[in-house]
């Protein structure tokens, strides 16, 4: 669980104790209930819905869900949608809540030994991770082809569904259900693909919700497909047409709204981009935390929160990175191409099938990591650190090597002596001529700069600390340090 969602569940346990004591401001001993409308998306925590980091009571909300589960059936892992009213992003009420699973139906192939691990089912591969909540069956090892699952996820910017959470159920739990994007319409012959892959057959499917028709499929359009699948091809009973059941997500402008997915279409900030199908907008005035603004690119996962301005974009007041943002930056020092891995600043960095590599080669630029020369070759690495591995999602070789970097969470911190240290061994020197900055990068103190670094622990994440200067004998010795959050 992160420092964030700690930070607000201990002023929601607050709240409860003062309300308890008849803290309360209507006389019952509870606060007034929350007046200002919110939509929020993603994938939740139970207790009871915690969804973007605020806790929604859902004792009243109405649950739309195809297998009939009510508020005591959701749980963590699942994908939904929100509308409610809360004042302080901490806590809030429920109105609507609707579960959006991505696919139910059999496991065609399983694939172990790909990085990350995943599974095709219904034409469709779902990748799994560290994160994955499994559910009635026992892990990624237990799935086997034919088992009978459904997958709630998020899509990344290239498309592919990376589970939140994967559940064995039967034939009683629903119709096989596939979402996805119209392509290829055949009005004549009532049919389109999904997924690339899928070919659906709708002659004899009705439309949902009420007003939706054949008229309403173009392509472009998000459709939830219920039927039966054979052989590649999915016999629809029932389409339903997301754009038209989501209106009552969409939010209206002036209100409150926070998203959660993968960041597609990103080509600069301040700058528009896609989060779990909204449009996102930043601005000179949107905050960033566990990153920087040069952290933003395309399959990174972020929640966005902001306002929706008249034209129904999300103007983000603050972008949250999910997993903090990593950089290493100098000298690789090792690099096994066999093992998909290289050592940088003394860390060893994993890539993996969705890792982006661009490296220099006498021929032009190459996508391989072979060619980045070990001892040679200068590397910039951006990523995340999941199951104590530093995962690269991007590894880059620069036209020249500058200073060296690291931007991670602070493991320890010796103010006394002047030393940070990051990950297991990698400790950086401060002495006293290092510039300090804070998180808007402005100059402050030696003490400023300690004062706000806190060190990871049973309840903190540590700061989020970028350091530049020279690195040698396994210490890099700092010419700036600046707070990243």
């Amino acid at each position: 669980m992160n420092q964030r969602l700690l930070e607000r569940l201990c002023v929601v346990a607050t709240i409860v104790v003062l309300g308890a004591c008849g803290g309360g401001t209507d006389g019952t001993g509870a606060g007034p209930a929350p007046s200002s409308a919110v939509t929020s998306s993603g994938a939740m925590v139970r207790g009871s819905v915690i969804l973007n980091g605020t806790r929604f009571d859902d004792g009243s909300a109405v649950i739309t869900d195809d297998r009939g589960r009510g508020a005591a059936q959701l749980a963590t892992g699942m994908v939904v949608k929100l509308r409610g009213r809360s004042d302080d992003g901490v806590s809030g009420s429920a109105e609507r809540v609707d579960v959006e699973n991505e696919v139910r139906g059999t496991i065609q192939s399983v694939d172990a030994a790909a990085s990350p691990q995943r599974f095709t089912v219904l034409g469709l591969p779902v990748l799994v991770d560290g994160q994955t909540v499994f559910a009635n069956v026992a892990g990624f090892a237990a799935l086997t082809i034919g088992t009978r699952v459904e997958v709630h996820g998020l899509r990344d910017g290239l498309g592919q569904l990376r589970a939140t959470r994967v559940e064995a159920v039967g034939a009683q739990d629903g119709l096989d259900e596939l979402r996805g994007v119209v392509a290829n319409l055949d009005s004549a012959a009532d049919r389109f693909t999904l997924n690339g892959n899928v070919t659906v057959n709708y002659a004899a499917a009705s439309f949902a919700p009420a007003g939706a028709t054949e008229a309403s499929l173009a392509a472009g359009v998000l459709v939830e497909v219920h039927g039966s699948f054979s052989g590649g091809m999915f016999t629809a009973t029932r389409v339903e047409i997301e754009d038209l059941e989501d209106n009552v997500f969409r939010g209206a402008p002036g209100e409150k709204q926070e998203v959660e997915g993968f960041v597609g279409g990103f080509s600069t900030h301040p700058g528009s981009f896609q989060v779990n199908g909204r449009t996102v907008r930043t601005t000179a005035s949107t905050r960033f935390e566990g990153g920087s603004a040069a952290d933003l690119a395309n399959n990174v996962k972020v929640e966005a929160e902001g306002r929706i301005d008249a034209q129904g974009v999300l103007v983000a007041d603050k972008i949250e990175f999910r997993q903090a943002r990593v950089i290493l930056h100098g000298r690789a020092t090792a690099v096994t191409p066999t093992a998909r891995s290289l050592v940088v600043l003394g860390q060893t960095v994993q890539a993996d099938d969705l890792t982006r590599i661009d490296a220099r080669t006498p021929g032009g630029n190459s996508t391989q990591l072979a060619d980045i020369v070990a001892n040679i070759d200068c590397v910039e690495v951006r990523g995340f650190v999941a199951g104590g591995l530093l995962i690269a999602e991007e590894i880059r070789e620069p036209s020249g090597c500058g200073r060296d970097l690291v931007q991670a969470r602070v493991a320890t911190e010796d103010e006394a002596n002047g030393r940070l240290g990051f990950f297991a061994t990698l400790v950086a020197v401060l002495p006293a001529n290092t510039e300090f900055r804070n998180a808007a990068d402005a100059p402050i103190t030696r003490a400023q700069f300690f004062s706000a670094v806190t060190a990871a622990g049973a309840n903190d994440a540590g700061t989020l600390v970028k350091v530049r200067g020279a690195f040698a004998a396994g210490v890099l010795t700092a010419e700036e340090a600046e707070l990243e959050d």
